[in-house]
């Protein structure tokens, strides 16, 4: 995913593989909530994004304003460079990653 093709508010996936064959996939949502958000004073811009569950019940922890303390929630956020951007997908790409990981898993039980 490039950083400018990020949306507030929209949905992206980090996909990681509990195996050397990426056959066995693991898929994380999280929902973007902004660039330089959570950590202004970094040296490059942050780009910011929080767990589906907290952000479904309240909203952006950028932009909350009630009086839970979203930590004590649960609410957990994500911080990642341009290059780790690079490596979220959309849902379109998660769905990908896992049909080539059952094409993977295919082959490998041959």
């Amino acid at each position: 995913m490039l950083p400018q093709e990020l949306a507030i508010g929209r949905a992206y996936f980090r996909v990681t593989y509990a195996d050397p064959s990426l056959t066995i996939p693991g898929v994380e949502p999280m929902i973007f909530i902004g660039v330089d958000v959570l950590h202004a004073d970094s040296p490059g811009p942050v780009y910011a994004f929080q767990d589906t569950a907290s952000f479904s019940r309240f909203g952006s922890v950028a932009t909350y304003k009630g009086p839970a303390n979203l930590s004590d929630e649960g609410a957990r956020t994500y911080s990642f460079n341009a290059a780790e951007v690079g490596e979220l997908v959309d849902l379109a790409g998660a769905a990908a990653a896992l049909n080539d990981a059952v094409e993977r898993t295919r082959w490998h039980e041959r």
